[in-house]
Parts: structure tokens; C-alpha cells; sequence
């Protein structure tokens, strides 16, 4: 075939034409932000379309109108989970509008994603739990483009992975990207953090702090329950998901009253501390500080 350049010959483009090249350069989502009211919502036996939505799907432009979109699904039979979609549907002259995709167990239909002409191509909005009690909106799946037309959307909301693909999550503060099967962070701070120690333990030093995929910890307790005997481990408190390594380790503590000990931390974020004299009430340890990498989680694994 040869080499082509449609508009230079013809000075118009055909749809497909458009969405190769536009396709390439826009992303596809709503235009707004995620606080923004829910895009879908059910009222009694029905599953509503927002009116003033705007949005972009392959590049080609798409506004929900002035009313909104009434859709009545069926609710006979075992309960289910529909989803509600944007659709680019080439055979239909590329019409961009929102179609009801009824599903047939409980878990929902995937998405079409056809490249062809005779194929559409659909972004999720929502996914509605469908049963003789009615309606629910299970899941708000629709993700959103920025001002500087950047992905926003939160951990039920992101979009598939394609390598590369950066988003920004607006409930955790986190920008991601994509390596084609997991979301990695590349901006992520999430300030000084408050450990939360077990009972029996009290601390002025309880600092926990993540940046861009790394924690650093560092903790200084005091003893405020019952005397620990040596060499047995106890439980000093358990990290929150966002803070659990990918991998366990141990480090190093000292208390001053009675000697050395050690202190592991499992990948399920338990902390237990070892006082190799044991320690009495009120006496504190010093337990070195430690820099590692968090592990997977809420956090990191959408999708």
C-alpha cells in the first residue's frame, strides 16, 4: 500500500481516518473531576444518565443533552450486574451515546473494545446490581479528563492498563502509571503519618512516611503495660494498608535499661518487637529506623 497523507489529497478526513489520528493524542473519559455529582444514579425501577455530561471517546466529542437518559432494565430472573457505557458505535455513522449492557451473572460485561469498522468501542460509566429488590449502582467506573486533559479518577474508577498510561488518584493523592498489568506510583507523599501502636504502648517518635513507593519508619515506644519477659515476642502495633511491605524484615532495636533485641515486620504489616533482657513498665526502646518498600495493597493494585 502506499504511503497516504488524507488530507494533503483530499482536504477532508473520513471518520476513521479521524479517530486513528485523534485516538492517538486524546484520551478517552468524561470532562470534569470525580467529586463531581455521580454520573449515573437508579431511581426506583430505573437507571438514570446525568443531562450535562460532556466527554471524549476516541477523540470524537460527546454531550449527555438536556434531559437526562432513562433506561427501565428488566429485573426477572437471578440477580445480576448490568453496566452502563459510553459507546463509540462506528456503524452507526461513529455516534458517540450511552447504551445499557445487561449482564448475565454477578459479574458485570466487559466493555467492547472493537478497532474495526463494524465494531464498537465502550468506555464504563457504572455497573447497576440488578435483582427482584430492585436497583443499585454497585460501582461508579467512569474516570475523568483534567484541564490539561490528564486521567482523574479514584480506585474504583481506573481506567484499563495500557504501558505507560499515567493517571492521577484523586482519593489517594497519588500519581500512577502503568507497566501493561499493574499500577505503579510515581508521585506519592503521604505526609508524616501517626503509627498506631498496639495497646500497652505509648510513643512521641511514632513516624510513618511514604514517598513514591517507598516508607520510612521510625518509632521510639515507651512500655505501658505489663513487664515483657526476655525473648518473647510482643505484638507493638500493625501497619495500615499503604505502609505494608513487599517483603518481611527485621531490624535492629536497643533498650537502654535492659540491652539489645531485634524487631520483624511480616508483609501483612504486623510489627513485633524481641527484648533479648525482656523490659520492664515504663521503660523505653530505641529501635533503629528503616527505609523499605511497600508492598502491594489497596494502594497500588487497582484494578
Amino acid at each position: 500500500m502506499a504511503q497516504e497523507s488524507p488530507l494533503s489529497a483530499t482536504g477532508a478526513l473520513h471518520e476513521s481516518q479521524y479517530e486513528m489520528m485523534a485516538a492517538a493524542t486524546q484520551p478517552d473519559g468524561l470532562i470534569g473531576h470525580p467529586s463531581d455529582p455521580a454520573p449515573v444514579r437508579v431511581s426506583g425501577g430505573q437507571v438514570i444518565v446525568r443531562a450535562g455530561l460532556e466527554g471524549a471517546l476516541r477523540g470524537f466529542p460527546w454531550r449527555s443533552g438536556d434531559t437526562d437518559t432513562v433506561y427501565t432494565p428488566p429485573v426477572a430472573g437471578p440477580a445480576r450486574t448490568d453496566l452502563v457505557v459510553l459507546r463509540l458505535n462506528r456503524p452507526d455513522g461513529y455516534a458517540v451515546h450511552t447504551a445499557y449492557r445487561e449482564g448475565t451473572s454477578t459479574f458485570p460485561p466487559e466493555p467492547a473494545s472493537g478497532t474495526g469498522p463494524d465494531t464498537a468501542f465502550e468506555i464504563p460509566l457504572a455497573e447497576i446490581g440488578v435483582s427482584a429488590a430492585g436497583l443499585t449502582v454497585r460501582r461508579i467506573r467512569a474516570w475523568y479528563l483534567g484541564p490539561d486533559g490528564q486521567i482523574l479518577c479514584t480506585g474504583d474508577s481506573l481506567p484499563p492498563h495500557s504501558p505507560g498510561r499515567r493517571v492521577r488518584r484523586i482519593d489517594t493523592g497519588q500519581t500512577l502509571e502503568s507497566n501493561g498489568t499493574s499500577w505503579v506510583p510515581l508521585l506519592d507523599d503521604s505526609g508524616n503519618v501517626a503509627f498506631p501502636f498496639a495497646g500497652g504502648w505509648s510513643a512521641s517518635i511514632k513516624t510513618m512516611w511514604r514517598r513514591n513507593g517507598s516508607a520510612f519508619l521510625a518509632l521510639s515506644p515507651q512500655r505501658t503495660g505489663a513487664p515483657i519477659a526476655a525473648n518473647a515476642p510482643v505484638l507493638l502495633g500493625t501497619l495500615p494498608d499503604g505502609f505494608k511491605p513487599v517483603t518481611a524484615f527485621e531490624a535492629n532495636l536497643h533498650a537502654p535499661s535492659s540491652g539489645p533485641g531485634r524487631y520483624s515486620v511480616s508483609v501483612n504489616g504486623r510489627i513485633e518487637v524481641v527484648l533479648y533482657g525482656g523490659l520492664t513498665k515504663d521503660k523505653f526502646i530505641n529501635m533503629d529506623p528503616v527505609t523499605y518498600f511497600v508492598g502491594p495493597g489497596p494502594l497500588f493494585t487497582p484494578n
